[in-house]
């Protein structure tokens, strides 16, 4: 069932430090889940696309929503800040590797101690000291430091852009399944309405007995109460397809009402697949976001403990400067003012080897806490496909199941309205027939948002692919 010691290697082309291999986790050959009516395609990589068409969800309107998501929600604009500023932080530290060049002018007036130089002079006159030129330095990354920290902020851009993909990705889900519950509230809402009018339709037949004297009070009042049972329900029907409005509004980066006119019409679910391809479960776990994120940052934490490690050795560098100090203003430039300096110098924390150590092993246990993390997600990501895939599956079954039963009590709510109309059956048989029919449309319809619902899910699952037909 395993293949053990299946690298899943996710290092980005210039990113990881040399050497660098993403731990081995196990991966199964393929899902448990991939049988049936669900089957499994040659494992394929593919990016995230840009946009979604209508071919993808199989409703243009949705489309159009999870295209204005992408490019709209604030979350989404929230972790493009994110890579900007980790892009930035890189740009900052890669300037670490060249040499630092600062300018620099001024005027100072002193007047020096005539105690400290009691020989030289009985008195010092003040002076005017004026100064100007450069000063560079350049630390000679002989033993890697400075390019372990570059490759660290270079991972953690690159696990920036994976968070901003996974924001995408889960937020296509979002708005997929809010929109898939509002086209499946507004089913039921339908469901509900046309059952009332019916009912009302049948409580006007037991009046219009009692009063001929064919009927009953009984069934009167029986027939009321289930009709004001199924009016009952429309207002909390009514409330999730307005919530399911305003949550769609949000995530499109809208007002919450802006797209409740538009969104008002009803539309019938899209039909999905019943049978759908799969990837391998490494091709998966390859292009799942949340796990290369979680690589990355592990790469990240790889590259810091070699930046620290680097500290238990001297540090060198050159420095210099060069510019020209006068008395005065007009004398800077003349023979005479022009002063430099230059050389080497080196530091070595020979006495504080042990707070190095300490850094050291405070970078080893975020590594060791980035690489359980990373193991974790990838056991979760393998979860939750197989989680996914047989909840899309048994809901798939189960709308089947529904649907023949949902058309049976249609026929049978019709059979008892015209016999009792004939008189052959009794007033009961009707009202437990109309209840029953009520029961299995609405669970209908419920069952279909299920599996709509389950589709979004999966899409997440799979890391960002819309499942598509065998």
């Amino acid at each position: 069932m395993f293949r053990t010691g299946i690298t899943v290697s996710l290092a980005l082309a210039g990113c990881a430090a040399p050497g660098y291999r993403a731990p081995e986790v196990p991966i199964p050959a393929a899902f448990r889940e991939t049988r049936d009516t669900i089957v499994e395609t040659p494992a394929t990589l593919s990016a995230l696309p840009d946009t979604v068409s209508s071919q993808d969800v199989h409703d243009t309107t949705l489309a159009r929503l999870l295209n204005e998501a992408a490019s709209a929600n604030l979350d989404v604009r929230t972790a493009e800040a994110r890579v900007r500023g980790a892009r930035s932080a890189r740009t900052e530290a890669a300037f670490d590797l060249a040499p630092t060049v600062t300018f620099a002018g001024g005027y100072t007036r002193q007047q020096l101690s005539s105690a400290a130089f009691p020989i030289v002079a009985p008195a010092f006159p003040d002076q005017n000291i004026w100064d100007a030129g450069f000063d560079a330095s350049w630390e000679l990354d002989v033993f890697g430091r400075v390019r372990k920290t570059v490759q660290a902020q270079s991972a953690f851009v690159a696990a920036n852009q994976e968070d901003l993909r996974n924001v995408r990705v889960s937020l296509s889900a979002e708005v997929a399944r809010a929109y898939f519950e509002l086209r499946g509230g507004q089913e039921r809402l339908s469901v509900a309405t046309k059952n009332a009018a019916n009912q009302q339709r049948t409580l006007e037949v037991t009046r219009q007995r009692l009063q001929a004297g064919r009927g009953t009070a009984f069934d009167t009042e029986r027939a009321q109460a289930q009709l004001s049972f199924t009016l009952a329900s429309i207002p909390s029907l009514e409330a999730q397809v307005r919530q399911a409005q305003y949550q769609i509004g949000v995530l499109v980066g809208r007002p919450p009402a802006a797209l409740a006119a538009e969104l008002d019409a009803a539309v019938p679910l899209p039909v999905l697949p019943a049978a759908i391809s799969v990837e391998s479960p490494d091709s998966i776990i390859r292009r799942r976001p949340d796990v290369v994120a979680a690589e990355r940052q592990l790469a990240v934490e790889r590259a810091l403990v070699g930046a620290a490690k680097a500290d238990y050795l001297p540090r060198i560098n050159l420095g210099g400067s060069a510019g020209y100090t006068a008395l005065s203003f007009d004398a800077l430039g003349d023979g005479g003012t022009f002063r430099y300096a230059v050389g080497p110098f080196i530091t070595w924390p020979a006495l504080n080897l042990g707070r190095v150590k300490a850094r050291v092993d405070v970078t080893r246990a975020r590594e060791a806490e980035a690489q359980a993390q990373y193991s974790q997600m990838v056991l979760l990501a393998l979860q939750e496909v197989e989680n996914t895939l047989v909840r899309y599956r048994t809901a798939h079954s189960r709308m089947e199941r529904i649907r023949d039963a949902a058309e049976a009590s249609e026929r049978a709510a019709e059979l008892a309205r015209l016999r009792f109309s004939g008189g052959v059956a009794d007033f009961l048989q009707v009202l437990d027939a109309e209840r029953t029919q009520l029961e299995a449309q609405d669970q209908l319809a419920q069952s279909r948002t299920d599996a709509a619902t389950a589709y979004a899910a999966l899409y997440k699952a799979l890391g960002g692919t819309w499942p598509s037909a065998n």
